[in-house]
């Protein structure tokens, strides 16, 4: 679990691995049940954590304007992690899956409360986002998703990571 602060906001971000109720989870999230509110994201599309950030801080941007694109700021988060301008696309790619074994839980402003009742939620182990992002990231699909190039990622001219906050940056905001 990590804390990441913006201005008068914070962001719990919490990994979890070998989860066995995903699809208990992804329906809740459906019908808007979701208790507390959260932002659930598929790790494996995830470049890095200064990608999520930058999704989350384009979140907070966006809601403290009163112009998210979707219902509620932590799904803007996983909007704005696509780098897409297609709402329902962006959240199906990045989103948990209800068949997810992995899944990557932000929570904006936690209290202890609601951190106890994701944990007590997602029925999987709790990992550390440093070190078992990197191992869950796959390249590939993050390639496809964003559109990177060959030689937008040649060594000299740029990397993977710069493509995917690049797109996720300029991605257009409502």
């Amino acid at each position: 679990m990590f804390e990441q602060a913006f201005p008068e906001r914070n962001l719990t971000v919490i990994l979890f691995k070998d989860v066995t109720n995903a699809g208990e989870i992804h329906a809740k999230l459906l019908d808007r049940s979701l208790e507390p509110e959260l932002a659930l994201i598929n790790p494996r599309k995830v470049q890095s954590v200064f990608a999520l950030h930058l999704a989350a801080h384009k979140s907070v941007a966006a809601h403290e304007r009163e112009a998210l694109a979707t219902h509620t700021l932590h799904s803007e988060v996983v909007f704005n992690l696509s780098g897409l301008k297609h709402i329902t696309e962006g959240l199906k790619r990045f989103g948990m899956a209800e068949d997810a074994s992995e899944v990557l839980v932000c929570r904006f402003d936690a209290t202890d409360e609601d951190i106890a009742a994701t944990r007590g939620l997602v029925k999987g182990i709790e990992v550390d986002i440093e070190t078992a992002l990197e191992g869950l990231r796959d390249q590939d699909a993050i390639k496809k998703n964003y559109k990177t190039g060959d030689l937008e990622c040649q060594v000299g001219v740029g990397t993977i990571e710069d493509a995917v906050l690049a797109r996720i940056a300029t991605a257009p905001m409502r």
